[in-house]
């Protein structure tokens, strides 16, 4: 009997021992059964922080988040019992069911694929609810961008889903279904903007239903939300600045010239920034795309404009600086320039005149005199020394070169160099007479909206502006972040041309609108400087330019203001808008 309770013992001590084996090997060391626990119980979502929000200059909720969600299917796990319950909820139809989830299998058997976007969150709490007994079926919350004030789309951008080109270049920062900026300052300042992603491991029981936080929350990441920007945006005069606008072509560009702080960018025609946001952005996107007006186009950045007249002031500070001329020197008129058989032509006034009339009356003469005495001046030694001097007192001011605004796509304007004429006339074989154009601020000359705004901020400054940006401070989220605005600080460009000349140019520009061409801006309680120009346009009617700054002492605003086809002169059509902003 003992040998036999022995055996008995043995026996059942043998089928426990491989019980326990097999029990350690199903749950250890075989990775298809671990594996398949992990999906049916654990899962790893991925906690995408809400976006920075974005200020106007007075510290108002400018662009902030609107929660939307995004449906996913995994098709290994794919279980659809009713195909007609998803069908009706998803308002889709069974052959776009279908290629959705070929297309996911295609992409992956065991990841994530999204079948439906943007659904709003009440429609996904009723889906959650009706769809608990389906498998491979799952909900990630993303954001859409809202907009306080539906103005200034063409420098906030937009955010869209990240291609593929997006996310090789990301460093694995970005999966498939993030969103990015794709324009403007979402895209300028994506990485501050983005915050960072976070975790959260979580139980699911076998409805598919999550049931809690898996090993209370050790294995989550919290998410760090997007970093907040303050804009130097005055969104009242954006708005005010887009209505005066409607039903023309053309930008206004708004600097506060101390600062560099854009205060208004109007780009005209223009859209609500609104209509690329949420399930509306591919289809409104086609439609804005295909529009003749072209309202996608950033015409403040982008724009290139012979600058007419309101080159004159850059002209004459140059000229000024070298000593070609002095605000006393007088030159002839009598409706066109003599010393070039009569070109340019020019409208009669009074003449002779010194610098401020020749200004006053933007007068072609003047600085078609001015340009050539410069360019033939005997202080150089020849014309080349004299072409470069003048160019670079042109690039100095910010002409010719992008001025490294903070949103993509700016362009350069054009100051020609030496070169240029030689590849055209040939070396030697230019004088001043062949481009005189240029005096005036046709020719090859052009510049961006921007460059205008700036011109006159550098005037108002009396020979400096700040680096024009968008983003004037930034608040950071975080454990060890303060909650207080930074400032950022950017570079201030000074110019070699003596502060006096700034001076002389400025009391003419303030002649032109008291009793000269720009009487239309006249405000009686506030001193305006401003100037004039005519854009002779090859492709239709002239264009209308205008640039100022306000007040005369301590401005706190310079304007540029272009007005494309407008069949009249920066005075009748470009001046006024001006004022009124």
């Amino acid at each position: 009997m003992e040998i036999r309770g022995k055996i008995v013992v043995w026996v059942i001590g043998a089928v426990f021992f491989v019980l326990i084996l097999r029990l350690f090997s199903i749950q250890v060391l075989d990775p298809s059964y671990r594996g398949r626990a992990s999906r049916n119980v654990i899962k790893t979502k991925t906690v995408v922080p809400p976006r920075g929000t974005i200020y106007n200059r007075y510290g108002k909720v400018y662009v902030s988040n609107s929660p939307i969600f995004d449906l996913t299917i995994t098709p290994r796990d794919l279980n659809i019992p009713d195909t007609s319950l998803l069908l009706n909820n998803l308002e889709m139809e069974k052959a776009e069911l279908e290629k959705g989830i070929a297309k996911a299998k295609i992409f992956s058997d065991v990841k994530e694929s999204i079948l439906a976007r943007y659904i709003d969150p009440e429609e996904q709490s009723a889906l959650s609810e009706q769809l608990w007994g389906f498998g491979g079926i799952d909900f990630h919350v993303s954001n859409k961008r809202a907009y306080a004030y539906p103005v200034g789309a063409n420098f906030l951008g937009y955010i869209s889903e990240v291609n593929k080109r997006d996310i090789n270049s990301s460093d694995g920062y970005y999966q498939m279904r993030d969103m990015m900026g794709k324009s403007g300052i979402e895209r300028k300042y994506e990485e501050d903007l983005r915050g960072e992603k976070g975790q959260k491991v979580i139980l699911k029981d076998v409805y598919n239903r999550e049931v809690g936080s898996y090993g209370n929350g050790r294995l989550d990441e919290t998410a760090i939300t997007g970093t907040d920007l303050m804009l130097g945006i005055d969104t009242d005069l954006q708005a005010f600045g887009e209505e005066l606008m409607q039903n023309k072509r053309g930008s206004i560009v708004a600097i506060e010239p101390n600062s560099g702080e854009i205060l208004a960018f109007v780009s005209s025609p223009s859209y609500n920034p609104g209509q690329l946001t949420g399930a509306e952005l591919g289809r409104n996107w086609n439609k804005l795309q295909e529009d003749t007006l072209n309202p996608l186009f950033n015409r403040p950045l982008m724009a290139e404009y012979p600058p007419g007249s309101i080159y004159k002031v850059a002209m004459a500070l140059a000229a000024l600086n070298e000593g070609i001329i002095t605000p006393h020197s007088y030159y002839g008129c009598g409706g066109g320039f003599k010393r070039n058989r009569g070109k340019p032509g020019c409208r009669f006034h009074i003449t002779p005149l010194a610098l401020k009339d020749g200004i006053k009356y933007s007068c072609n003469s003047f600085f078609a005199a001015t340009y050539m005495d410069f360019l033939h001046s005997r202080k150089f030694e020849n014309i080349y020394e004299a072409f470069n001097t003048w160019r670079k007192y042109m690039v100095e001011m910010g002409l010719g070169r992008k001025l490294g605004v903070d949103i993509p796509y700016e362009e350069d304007g054009l100051i020609p160099k030496h070169n240029f004429y030689d590849r055209i006339y040939g070396e030697n074989r230019w004088v001043a007479t062949t481009i005189i154009s240029n005096a005036i601020g046709q020719g090859e000359i052009l510049m961006t909206p921007l460059q205008m705004a700036n011109m006159a901020a550098l005037i108002a400054n009396q020979g400096f502006y700040v680096t024009p940006h968008f983003v004037k401070a930034r608040k950071k989220a975080g454990k060890n972040q303060k909650n207080v605005w930074e400032k950022i600080s950017y570079d201030k460009n000074t110019t070699s041309i003596d502060k006096k000349h700034f001076q002389t140019v400025a009391d003419a520009m303030e002649q032109v609108v008291a009793t000269g061409t720009a009487r239309r801006a006249f405000i009686e309680d506030i001193v305006v400087c401003g100037k004039t120009g005519t854009v002779e346009n090859p492709h239709g009617e002239d264009h209308a330019t205008f640039i100022c700054f306000a007040p005369k002492e301590n401005p706190k605003i310079a304007v540029a203001v272009i007005i494309e086809n407008s069949g009249g002169g920066g005075g009748r059509w470009a001046a006024p808008t001006a004022s009124l902003m």
